[in-house]
């Protein structure tokens, strides 16, 4: 899922449309929003949740101290003031008044530093828990060499929250608006344990809209609804009663749903569907700030066999492999209204201090070039004394781009580099997230969308340990030019930080650590007559806060 104010906002669409009454109805009649997402979600546990679709609908069920509001800024949310120090390393937050969870529980400060610690406790094992490292002793907790409790936060009264930075962090308040920072309800989560969040009925709310007992989401079902919650402090801004959720895998079917007036909203996911529905009414793209990209088990471990092992360890055959990538034709192929990635960071997230797009500031020279790819896939393989290898490639087979993808490159990697064997692996999303995460997996076709409009939001990822590195490799030089970009007194400097950020990127290029595909643009068919829906390119995509049909 998902940066930095130092340098841009986060680009925001509100999508508004007409007003479609029906003839004869009243004006006060109001239709729920038919919502489609693609695959299961997977959790509601704000502090675990991994993946966009599980973010979609926790993120409007649950908030935080701030809420990205449609013209990408991070406005004050549960917290009614946060004070910034002149060093920038203390934030003194008041919440709103009468705050409550949907259970009638009255949510105060100490439900914040019960979920930061939570979220950095190893024993949680969040894989979100990074973010709050900007947070004093946060580091140190995660990596077990400091107690929960010395965490930087503090509630001085049931209304008064104190945090503490490890420096200064000038995009923090839109850090305050992620899931992982969302508050929890201690009494709820102790009593369902590792059941917390596994369905609608384990776990409590305190944003826009909740789950009841009609129509719940129980962990594996494809329908379920949210409403309007009557605790949330700006319930008169919630403009649904409720609002209807399905789980449409199959994209040709989310088309014919939508044209039968039985979906609001689903997305588009081949070239065919996509050009089918180019004029259909209500035809339209929405660019996020995502990456698709493959990344190599670099690990020594978990790898499909010790050849494999041995092959994706060696930088030429990595080199060789990003070198027989045609990006334009998988783009034209599996990803229709996507762009070729020319660096880890996408286009359109942030500026640099200058004013330029950070994704051209930053252009790297990933290409295709078969010719070079078979003689750097040659002196590996001479390497690493192999005529011949199987690598398997795995993918989210109930998400029809990942899948594609995965086909076009299996063909033509097997095409361009003689000796080569693709194993295709096609595997539910969950199964492929869990897969990435321990390492199951020679090469993963993964995705990042960002979590806020600055460059670290991605180039973290890769920083040694992290937990989102799944490949595991190790660059002394990429982690010394984020940690400049990061810490003071570079990070005191935009121009600076763009340098080091743009000099983490040339090195993840000339390591071939990942292989950058796309940066995504989601084509779907949503009807006009939507109003309020906020769309954002980082974060919470799709802010159904104010959303409604009448």
């Amino acid at each position: 899922m998902k940066k930095r104010k130092a340098v841009a906002l986060t680009t925001t669409a509100v999508l508004s449309g007409l007003l479609l009454v029906a003839c004869g109805a009243k004006e006060s009649q109001q239709k729920n929003i038919q919502f489609s997402v693609p695959t299961d979600i997977a959790s509601l546990d704000s502090t675990i949740i991994v993946d966009q679709y599980s973010y979609d609908v926790a993120g409007n069920v649950e908030e935080g101290l701030t809420r990205v509001n449609n013209k990408g800024v991070p406005d004050l949310a549960l917290a009614k003031s946060i004070d910034v120090s002149k060093d920038g390393l203390t934030y003194t937050i008041n919440l709103k008044s009468d705050l409550k969870w949907s259970n009638g529980d009255k949510l105060t400060a100490k439900d914040f530093v019960y979920a930061w610690q939570r979220a950095v406790d190893p024993k949680t094992g969040s894989e979100y828990a990074y973010l709050l490292g900007a947070i004093s002793k946060a580091n140190d907790i995660i990596a077990g060499k400091a107690a929960v409790d010395s965490l930087g936060v503090k509630a001085d009264s049931e209304s008064k929250l104190t945090v503490t930075l490890a420096s200064p962090t000038p995009y923090f308040k839109f850090l305050l608006s992620q899931a992982v920072y969302y508050p929890l309800d201690q009494k709820v989560v102790e009593k369902y344990g590792k059941q917390y969040g596994t369905s609608s009925d384990k776990t409590v709310y305190n944003g826009p809209y909740m789950f009841k007992k009609e129509k719940a989401w129980t962990g594996t079902n494809k329908t379920f609804s949210i409403y309007a919650n009557p605790n949330y402090y700006d319930k008169a801004a919630v403009k649904s009663k409720e609002i209807d959720f399905q789980v449409v895998s199959n994209a040709n079917t989310g088309a014919q749903l939508y044209k039968q007036g039985k979906l609001d909203f689903t997305l588009l996911s081949s070239t065919d569907l996509i050009e089918a529905n180019k004029k259909t009414k209500g035809y339209t793209t929405f660019k996020q700030a995502r990456t698709d990209y493959i990344e190599y088990n670099q690990s020594g471990k978990n790898a499909s066999s010790p050849a494999a092992q041995k092959a994706l360890a060696n930088p030429n055959i990595r080199e060789a492999i990003n070198l027989a990538t045609n990006r334009s034709a998988v783009v034209d192929a599996a990803l229709p209204g996507s762009s070729v990635a020319t660096s880890f960071t996408p286009v359109g997230m942030s500026k640099t201090a200058s004013g330029e797009d950070f994704a051209t500031y930053a252009k790297q020279g990933y290409t295709y070039d078969p010719a070079k790819a078979k003689a750097l896939w040659k002196k590996g393989m001479e390497e690493v004394g192999l005529s011949k290898v199987t690598l398997g490639l795995e993918a989210a087979g109930d998400l029809a781009p990942s899948q594609a993808t995965a086909n076009f490159l299996q063909t033509a990697y097997e095409q361009n580099l003689p000796g080569l064997k693709i194993n295709l692996k096609l595997v539910p999303f969950k199964q492929r997230l869990n897969d990435a995460q321990n390492g199951n997996f020679d090469m993963v076709i993964s995705g990042w969308g960002g979590d806020y409009a600055e460059p670290s939001t991605f180039l973290q990822l890769f920083t040694t340990g992290q937990s989102y590195n799944d490949g595991k490799f190790s660059s002394t030089d990429y982690d010394t030019a984020f940690k400049q970009a990061t810490t003071v007194p570079d990070v005191l400097n935009p121009a600076k930080v763009d340098a080091h950020y743009k000099a983490a990127e040339t090195f993840l290029y000339q390591g071939s650590y990942i292989n950058p595909i796309d940066f995504q643009a989601n084509p779907a068919l949503m009807n006009p007559a939507i109003k309020g829906l906020d769309f954002h390119s980082t974060g919470l995509a799709f802010d159904l806060k104010t959303a409604y049909i009448k």
